[in-house]
């Protein structure tokens, strides 16, 4: 809950930055737009797969929707927000969500959201999501 508290201020922060700004505009790339379920995290030299789903947990997912809209859950919650992307595919993610008790998996992800700055589109249906210099969020496209 910790955590989850953090990355609400976080993103609460970078939402009440750019309220100085005129006109925003949302940008979102059409390729990334859909469900992608999250397979593993690459810290440093570590690759931590997805573990098996257990009852009452939900699969961690991000959905890109059209016009910037993002939903994601994560293995105990359910987050809504924005997105932008921008040249050179760099990404920008915002958003709120439920405060329920998070499992490890689930604050991998929680915790790296706020940091990603870049992603990349793969041919064979996975976005990678990149953070903290070297590390990622590796998805795959859901069925």
């Amino acid at each position: 809950m910790r955590n989850f508290k953090l990355w609400t201020v976080l993103l609460l922060s970078a939402i009440l930055a750019g309220c100085g700004k005129t006109a925003t505009t949302i940008v979102s790339d059409k390729e990334i737009t859909g469900k992608w379920e999250l397979e593993s995290v690459v810290q440093k030299r570590d690759t931590i797969h997805r573990p098996a789903k257990k009852n009452g947990m939900y699969d961690v997912s991000l959905t890109f929707k059209e016009k910037g809209d993002l939903e994601a859950t994560s293995s105990t919650n359910y987050l809504t927000g924005f997105y932008e992307t921008a040249q050179l595919n760099a990404i920008h993610l915002g958003g709120d969500g439920t405060e329920r008790k998070e499992t490890s998996w689930g604050n991998l992800f929680v915790n790296a959201l706020p940091q990603v700055n870049l992603y990349d589109l793969k041919s064979n249906n996975r976005l990678i999501l990149f953070y903290n210099n070297d590390s990622q969020l590796i998805f795959s496209r859901a069925r």
